[in-house]
Order: structure tokens, then C-alpha cells, then sequence
């Protein structure tokens, strides 16, 4: 019976790990990545994701829906880390030291000048 308790537990456990991962739970935030944190009901999430398609297709993005708990996770340590209290919203891109967050023709240029690092 003990043994039939352990497989159980290795099996669940397994089941949880792949659950996470694939909700794109990440530990730490790599400064070699740029991440875009949106919602799928913000309109400005979509205008700054069509602008990075667009303007800067080369670009390592890894985007994440904030409604999806590993994501939303990864958002609330992206605030943390880039102290951004507690009026933090969508869309958050973060790279290396840097954040924009919401979108507008001034971030879209501020966008413009720092993306070249994060190119392919």
C-alpha cells in the first residue's frame, strides 16, 4: 500500500510541475529577455504589441497574459523588482534596467532607442 502512496505522490507531483511551466511561471526575471506583460482586454496592450510586430520583429520577446496565475505572479515580481508600488499596470515591458509602462508615442520612442540591444 506504501508504495502505491509514493507513485501517487510522484505522479502529482510531476503533474504540478508541468501545470506551472506551462502557465509560463518563471523564477527570475533574465535581463535578457524582454518581457510584455498585457491584458487581453486593454486596448493599449494591443497597440504596443502590434507596434513591437511591426516595428521590431527581431525583437526576444516573451509576451505574458497577466490573467494566467504564473504570469500574474511573474507581473507582481516585475513590479517589485523595478519598484513600482502599487499603481503598476498594463502593458509592463521590462528589459534589463529598464520598464515602460502603458503606451503612448513617447514610449514607443523610448521603445525605439533602447530595443536594439534585445534584437536578433
Amino acid at each position: 500500500m506504501l508504495r502505491y502512496w509514493k507513485i501517487l505522490v510522484c505522479v502529482l507531483f510531476s503533474l504540478s510541475a508541468v501545470a506551472c511551466n506551462s502557465e509560463g511561471d518563471i523564477q527570475n526575471l533574465s535581463k535578457d529577455v524582454v518581457y510584455f506583460f498585457y491584458q487581453d482586454t486593454c486596448p493599449h496592450c494591443h497597440t504596443a504589441g502590434q507596434y513591437i510586430k511591426d516595428h521590431h520583429p527581431n525583437m526576444k520577446i516573451k509576451a505574458l497574459d497577466v490573467s494566467m496565475p504564473g504570469n500574474m505572479r511573474l507581473f507582481q515580481q516585475a513590479a517589485k523588482a523595478y519598484k513600482l508600488g502599487d499603481s503598476v499596470g498594463t502593458p509592463l515591458i521590462c528589459f534589463g534596467n529598464n520598464y515602460i509602462m502603458g503606451w503612448n508615442e513617447h514610449e514607443a520612442q523610448k521603445l525605439d532607442m533602447l530595443a536594439g540591444y534585445y534584437e536578433e
